[in-house]
């Protein structure tokens, strides 16, 4: 009798199977054709190294298979460098624009103080000198008895280069003295 090995293989390997021959008891094979036979003998280790061979296949493709998905599972680590430098493009240009935007923004925010500030000082510069004139222009008067309010002489500013060059010159011919 024919003893069978059984087979362990994983789903993906696709191995016939094979089945075992229905062997007739030699009484019966003699009867039927009336005349004495040839004997069928069965190599028993023919049949065994036949299945052993088939499962060794097959395990080795089941192995193969293994490696192939492993080495397709497997990060490729200059694929996801590519992947990222690709993503990363997008980012880098939102970044330095929002960036430059913020720096354009920044600079007209400094245009329009700056010429702000030189407004307000010129009006207070405007304001001061009015101020200053209309002082001047104005005789000083004091409401309380007993005091005396002195106001400078006013003197054009043309009148004041002429009265100064004269004596910048007596100055310099009197160190001799």
């Amino acid at each position: 009798m024919l003893r069978r090995v059984p087979l362990r293989l994983s789903p993906k390997a696709h191995v016939m199977s094979q089945q075992s021959e229905e062997c007739l008891p030699e009484s019966a094979s003699a009867e039927q054709n009336g005349a004495p036979g040839a004997r069928i003998l069965h190599m028993k280790g023919r049949h065994y190294d036949l299945q052993k061979a088939i499962q060794q296949r097959a395990q080795e493709s089941v192995e193969r298979e293994a490696a192939l998905d492993h080495e397709q599972r497997r990060p490729k680590p200059l694929k996801w460098a590519i992947a990222l430098l690709i993503a990363a493009i997008p980012i880098a240009l939102t970044l330095t624009a929002a960036e430059a935007f913020l720096r354009v923004f920044h600079k007209y925010l400094d245009v329009t103080v700056q010429t702000a500030n030189k407004q307000a000082e010129e009006q207070a510069a405007a304001a001061a000198a009015a101020a200053a004139a209309a002082e001047a222009q104005a005789p000083v008067t004091s409401d309380e008895p007993g005091v005396v309010m002195l106001s400078p002489l006013l003197v054009p500013p043309d009148q004041k280069a002429q009265q100064a060059a004269p004596s910048q010159t007596s100055q310099a011919a009197d160190p001799k003295k």
